[in-house]
C-alpha cells in the first residue's frame, strides 16, 4: 500500500476535492481547520493541485487571509515546488502583514527551486533577505537555512562568507545548526582549513558533522587526517555510525599504509552490525527517503552513490525512492544510469519499480524512453497504463494515447477517473475531438465515473473546443457547486466558437456571484472584451486584475494590454506594457503587433530596438510583425536590417517570415530581391505565391504575374481569391483586357470562386485604363452588389484622362452622393474641367468643395536616407536645405531641357501664365525628392521615391529624362502602382 500510495499521489486526491465541493458552502470559521488539514496532506504529498484547490476554496469562501494562514500557504506552494505562486502570493501581501515567519517561507521556497534546477534564484533571494533586515530586526536559524542552501546550489562561496559575518554579528556563529551548516558549506567548496576551525571550535558537534568533515577529507585525499579525526569521533563520547564507517573505507584503495588502522575500523563496523547486508539496505532506504520528504534531492543521489560504492545490495524500495528523487530533478541523463543499473541488479522486472521508471522519463520529457519501458514489463498494472496514457497526452502523442487507452479496455482492467481525464486532454487535442469525446464519454457513463469534477470537466473541454457548446452547457449546469476550472473551459469553447458575448455573460455571472477569477479566467475575459471591442468592458475587467493582485502575472497582463491594443486604446497599451517590470517574447510581439494595427509602425521598429536592448530573443512572429511594418513604411533600408536578424537569429526556414520578406520586398520596390527570396524557398504555398503574383502587379510586370500564374496551376496549387485579385490587376496596369475577361470568367467556371466586389474593380479599372468607360459602366450596373466609391473613382479619372466632361459630371453625383465629405470627386471634376480650359466650372467645383467643408488631401512625395524620411509637398520651403535643393532642381531642368524635355503645362490645373505654369511644374512633389536624393547619394545608386498621389503625366515625363541624363535607375511608387524608370524608358510604357 505504501508503494501504491507514493507512485500515484493523485489517487488520494479524489476523496479530498469532493470534500472541498462539500464544504463550499460552510461558514468560513468551520471551514479552516479542515483547510489547514488539507494543506497538511497537499505538503506532504507535494500535490499543488490540491494545495491550489484548497487556497481557492478559502478565497471564495469569503474568508480574508491573516497571517498565519498566508504563511502556511506559501510554504504549501514551497513545498509543491511552485515558487511562482509563493512568490506572487507574499508580493501582494501587505508589508505590515508581513513578519518573519513570512520571510522564512519565502527564502525556502527559493531554495526548493533551485533544488529542482529551475534557474538561479539566488539574487532574488538575496534581495528578499535584503528586504527582510530593513524591516525586521532580529533573525533566526530558520532564516538563514534556506541561504545557506541557495550559496551550495548557486556555488557562492562570496555569499556564504557574507552569511558568516551576519551570523558572527547577530551572535548565531556558534549556533549548532548555523556552524554546521558554514562547515558543510566549506567542506564542500574545498576550503577544509576553514571549515576545520569552525568545526574545532564548535561547542557542540553531532554525529553528522563529524561525517561531513570526514567526508571532505576523504574527497580530498587526505585519507590520513579522515582515519584521526575519526579517532577523536570515537573517543568524544559519540558513537560513529554506519555512514562513518563507510566514508572511511571508501576512502583507501586495497593496499595502504594504514592497513592496522583500516583494519580497527573494519572489527568496529563488524560490531555495528554494518557488514551486515540485511539490515544494512534498511538503513540505507530510510536515509534515501528522509532525505526526499526533506526535498534533498542531491543529497539523496550522493547516498545513493555511496550505497552502491560500498556494495550494499539494493531492493526494491531503493530505487523507487531513488527514481522518485530524479522524477523531482527532471534529470534524463541522471534517469537512465539509474535505469541501468535497475537492469543490471534484476528490478526492472517488478511492476512497482518499472512504474516508478516509466514515471521518470515521462516527468524528464521522454515519452520514447517510456514506452520503451511500458513495453518491455512482463507485469503491468493501472498505474502503469495512466502513467503512459498521461504521458503521451501531455507530449503531444494524443493518437497514441487514445491507441494505449483502447488496449487497456482490451486488457481488462477498469480505468479510474485518472485515465479518462488523461484521454479526454487527449481527444480536445486531435482533429475528431467531438467523435472521439462522444466515445469516450459513453465509457465513463459505464463506468460512473462521469460525476467525477475531473472528468466532466474534461468533458466540456472537449465539447467546447469541438464547438458542441449544448452537449458541454449540459454537463456545465449539472455540476454540484461551483468548479473554476469548469467555468474556465465554458468561457473559451464560447471563444472557439466565436461567442464571445457569451464568454463575457459567463464572466460576469461569476463576479457577480462572488466567486473568484484566476489567471485563465481574466486572461479569457480580456480576450473576448478585445475582440468585441468593448473597451469599457476591458477596462472594468481591468479594475478586477488590479484588485485581486493579478497585474503581476505575465499572462494576465499581456491578455489586457492585447485587449486594449484591440481597442485601439494605445495610450493606456503603453502605460500597461511600460508597468510590467519583464515582458517575455509574448508581451513584446503583442506590442509590437498592436502598434502596426494602429497606425504607429515606427513605434513598433522602436520597440523592436528597446526589446533588443532589453536581451528577449525574438520569434518568427515577431520579425512577421516588424516586415509588415517595414512593408507599410515602405523603408527598404529598415527591411533590409529585419532581414539580417531573421537570418542571424534562424527563423529563415519559416514559410510565414520569408513570405512577409518577399512582400515587403515588392513593396518596397525592389521586384528584383523579391524574385530571388522566392526562387531559394522550397516550400512555396498559396500565400507565397499569392505575395509574388501581387507584387509582379504592382510594378507593372503582367507578362511574367501571368507566367506565375500558369506556373503555379501547373504545380498543382489552386488558386484562391486572392491569386485572381493579382492576375485581374497585372492585366489592368498592362491593358490586356481579354486575359482579364478570360479570368475573371475562369474563377466561377473553373474553381467555383464567386468574385467579388475586388475583382469586379480591377475588370473596372482595366476597362478604364483602356478608356472603355461606357463598357466599364455595364459592368458596374451588373454586379450582384452595390458599387463602391473606388469604382466610381476608377470611372471619374479614366473621364479626366478621356475628357469626357458629361459622363464625368453625372459619374461625379452619383460620388457625392456616397462619400460626400471625400475630395477625390470634387479635385477630378475640376481638373477635368481645368484640362477643358472651362476655368469657371473649374473654380466652381472647387467653391462647392470648400461649401461643404471638405479639403483636399495634399500631394507629398518622400525619400527615406540613412533610416531618416525626408518629405516634400509640392512648392514647399520648409526643408533644412531648401536652397541647395530648389538649385539642384533649377540645374535639373535644366540639363533634361537640353535633352528634349518640353514642359506639359496643361497638367498645371490653374488659370495662370505660361511661364507660372513651367515654375509650378518645376517644383512638384517628387521632383524636390528626387532632386534631393541626386544631391545626397552616390552616382550609380537608385534612388526609390514614394508618392501618395499618382503621379503626374509631366513628372512621369521629366523622370524619363532625368533616369537618362543622370544615368540612375529611378523606382517611383504613386497610388496605383510601381514605375522602374530606365535610361529614359518607364516600365508601364507610358499605360497608367
Amino acid at each position: 500500500m505504501h508503494l501504491h500510495f507514493r507512485l500515484r499521489p493523485t489517487s488520494i486526491s479524489i476523496p479530498k476535492n469532493h470534500f472541498i465541493h462539500s464544504q463550499s458552502n460552510s461558514h468560513p470559521s468551520s471551514l479552516l481547520p479542515q483547510c489547514f488539514s488539507i494543506l497538511r496532506h497537499a505538503i506532504a504529498d507535494s500535490d499543488l493541485l490540491l494545495g491550489k484547490r484548497t487556497h481557492a476554496l478559502i478565497l471564495t469562501s469569503g474568508h480574508n487571509p491573516d497571517r498565519y494562514l498566508t504563511n502556511n500557504l506559501i510554504t504549501m506552494y514551497a513545498k509543491c515546488g511552485s515558487l511562482f505562486s509563493a512568490r506572487k502570493l507574499f508580493d501582494i501581501t501587505p508589508q505590515t502583514e508581513r513578519d518573519l515567519v513570512t520571510y522564512n517561507a519565502i527564502l525556502a521556497a527559493y531554495a526548493h527551486t533551485g533544488e529542482l534546477h529551475e534557474g538561479d534564484k539566488t539574487h532574488e533571494a538575496f534581495h528578499l533577505f535584503r528586504l527582510l533586515r530593513q524591516s525586521i530586526v532580529l533573525t533566526t536559524r530558520h532564516t538563514l537555512s534556506p541561504l545557506f542552501k541557495l550559496c551550495l546550489l548557486s556555488v557562492s562561496p562570496s555569499a556564504s562568507e557574507t552569511l558568516h559575518g551576519y551570523a558572527v554579528k547577530i551572535g548565531l556563529q556558534w549556533d549548532v545548526f548555523v556552524a554546521g551548516a558554514l562547515v558543510n558549506i566549506y567542506a564542500k567548496f574545498r576550503q577544509i582549513r576553514d571549515a576545520r576551525v569552525l568545526f574545532d571550535r564548535m561547542p557542540v558537534r553531532d554525529v553528522v558533522l563529524w561525517n561531513v568533515m570526514m567526508k571532505a577529507y576523504v574527497e580530498m585525499g587526505i585519507g590520513d587526517e579522515a582515519l584521526v579525526l575519526f579517532s577523536a569521533f570515537h573517543r568524544s563520547g559519540l558513537r560513529p555510525d554506519s555512514i562513518s564507517v563507510r566514508t572511511i573505507l571508501m576512502g583507501f584503495g586495497k593496499k595502504t599504509v594504514f592497513e592496522r588502522e583500516l583494519e580497527q575500523v573494519r572489527a568496529y563496523a563488524t560490531k555495528l552490525f554494518a557488514c551486515d547486508d540485511d539490515s544494512d539496505v534498511i538503513v540505507w532506504n530510510k536515509t534515501l527517503s528522509s532525505y526526499l520528504q526533506a526535498g534533498k534531492a542531491w543529497e539523496a543521489i550522493d547516498c545513493f552513490r555511496d550505497m552502491i560504492k560500498s556494495r550494499v545490495p539494493c531492493d526494491s524500495l531503493t530505487f523507487i525512492v531513488t527514481l522518485s528523487v530524479i522524477s523531482s530533478l527532471n534529470h534524463l541523463e541522471l534517469g537512465k544510469q539509474i535505469h541501468g543499473a535497475v537492469v543490471r541488479f534484476g528490478w526492472d522486472q517488478f511492476v512497482s519499480v518499472g512504474n516508478s521508471v516509466i514515471n521518470m522519463y515521462v516527468k524528464a520529457g521522454s515519452v520514447y524512453y517510456a514506452r520503451r519501458m511500458f513495453g518491455q514489463m512482463k507485469e503491468i498494472d493501472l498505474i502503469s497504463w495512466n502513467t503512459v496514457i498521461s504521458g503521451c497526452a501531455q507530449s503531444g502523442l494524443e493518437e497514441c494515447s487514445l491507441r494505449l487507452f483502447i488496449d487497456l479496455l482490451r486488457s481488462g482492467l477498469l480505468p479510474d477517473h485518472y485515465t479518462y481525464a488523461s484521454v479526454l486532454r487527449a481527444c480536445s487535442s486531435l482533429e475528431k475531438s467531438y467523435y472521439l469525446g462522444r466515445q469516450v464519454h459513453t465509457c465513463a457513463l459505464k463506468s460512473g465515473i462521469v460525476l467525477d469534477s475531473f472528468v466532466s470537466t474534461a468533458l466540456i473541454d472537449v465539447y467546447s473546443r469541438s464547438g458542441k457548446m449544448e452537449e458541454a452547457k449540459l454537463l456545465f449546469h449539472n455540476q454540484d457547486g461551483f468548479d473554476l476550472a469548469s467555468w474556465n473551459a465554458m468561457m473559451h469553447g464560447h471563444m472557439v466558437s466565436d461567442n464571445y458575448c457569451e464568454a463575457l455573460r459567463l464572466f460576469g455571472l461569476m463576479h457577480e456571484s462572488g466567486e473568484k477569477a484566476d489567471q485563465i479566467t481574466l486572461a479569457n475575459a480580456a480576450k473576448a472584451a478585445g475582440c468585441l471591442v468593448r473597451l469599457q468592458h476591458g477596462k472594468q475587467i481591468h479594475a478586477v486584475v488590479l484588485k485581486e493582485r493579478f497585474d503581476l502575472d505575465l499572462f494576465v497582463i499581456s491578455g489586457i494590454l492585447d485587449m486594449y491594443l484591440k481597442c485601439g486604446e494605445m495610450e493606456s497599451a503603453h502605460k500597461v506594457f511600460n508597468g510590467i517590470p519583464s515582458p517575455d517574447d509574448v508581451a513584446w510581439t503583442t506590442m509590437i503587433s498592436g502598434c502596426v494595427e494602429n497606425g504607429e509602425e515606427e513605434h513598433a521598429l522602436l520597440k523592436y530596438h528597446q526589446m533588443r536592448l532589453a536581451g528577449v530573443q525574438p520569434d518568427e512572429y515577431t520579425f512577421a510583425t516588424l516586415v509588415k511594418a517595414c512593408s507599410l513604411l515602405t523603408t527598404l533600408e529598415q527591411g533590409r536590417q529585419i532581414h539580417a536578424n531573421v537570418m542571424k537569429l534562424n527563423c529563415a526556414f519559416d514559410p510565414f517570415v520569408m513570405t512577409s520578406l518577399v512582400d515587403m520586398y515588392a513593396k518596397c520596390g525592389n521586384i528584383e530581391d523579391a524574385y530571388g527570396l522566392f526562387r531559394r524557398m522550397n516550400t512555396r504555398n498559396i500565400v507565397l505565391w499569392n505575395a509574388m503574383i501581387v507584387g509582379l502587379a504592382q510594378h507593372g510586370n503582367a507578362e511574367e504575374a501571368l507566367n506565375f500564374f500558369n506556373e503555379m496551376k501547373s504545380r498543382g496549387v489552386t488558386p484562391d481569391r486572392v491569386t485572381f485579385i493579382g492576375v485581374l490587376s497585372a492585366c489592368s496596369h498592362s491593358g490586356l483586357i481579354s486575359d482579364a475577361y478570360e479570368n475573371f470568367d475562369s474563377m466561377q467556371k473553373n474553381y467555383g470562386i464567386e468574385p467579388e466586389i475586388e475583382h469586379y474593380s480591377c475588370l473596372v479599372d482595366a476597362l478604364s485604363r483602356a478608356g472603355r468607360i461606357q463598357e466599364a459602366e455595364k459592368v458596374v450596373s451588373s454586379m450582384p452588389f452595390e458599387a463602391s466609391a473606388t469604382m466610381y473613382r476608377t470611372l471619374l479619372n479614366a473621364c479626366r484622362v478621356q475628357g469626357d466632361k458629361e459622363t464625368g459630371k453625372r459619374l461625379a453625383e452619383k460620388l457625392f452622393t456616397l462619400e460626400p465629405s471625400d475630395s477625390a470627386a470634387y479635385v477630378l471634376l475640376s481638373n477635368i474641367y481645368a484640362a477643358a480650359n472651362q476655368w469657371e466650372n473649374a473654380v466652381s467645383a472647387r467653391n462647392m468643395m470648400r461649401r461643404v467643408n471638405v479639403k483636399k488631401e495634399p500631394g507629398f512625395s518622400w525619400v527615406d536616407m540613412k533610416n531618416k524620411v525626408h518629405l516634400f509637398v509640392a512648392g514647399d520651403r520648409s526643408h533644412e536645405e531648401t536652397d541647395l535643393i530648389y538649385n539642384k532642381v533649377e540645374c535639373v531642368m535644366k540639363r533634361i531641357r537640353e535633352e528634349g524635355y518640353v514642359p506639359d503645362t496643361e497638367f498645371t490645373l490653374v488659370d495662370i501664365e505660361e511661364e507660372d505654369k513651367e515654375s509650378a511644374l518645376y517644383h512638384h512633389s517628387e521632383k524636390l525628392a528626387i532632386a534631393y536624393g541626386l544631391m545626397k547619394t552616390p552616382p550609380s545608386t537608385t534612388l526609390r521615391v514614394i508618392k501618395n498621389l499618382r503621379v503626374c503625366g509631366d513628372c512621369h515625363n521629366a523622370i524619363k529624362y532625368i533616369s537618362k541624363v543622370f544615368q540612375r535607375e529611378i523606382v517611383l511608387r504613386d497610388a496605383n502602382r510601381f514605375h522602374h524608370f530606365r535610361n529614359g524608358i518607364c516600365s508601364c510604357g507610358d499605360y497608367w
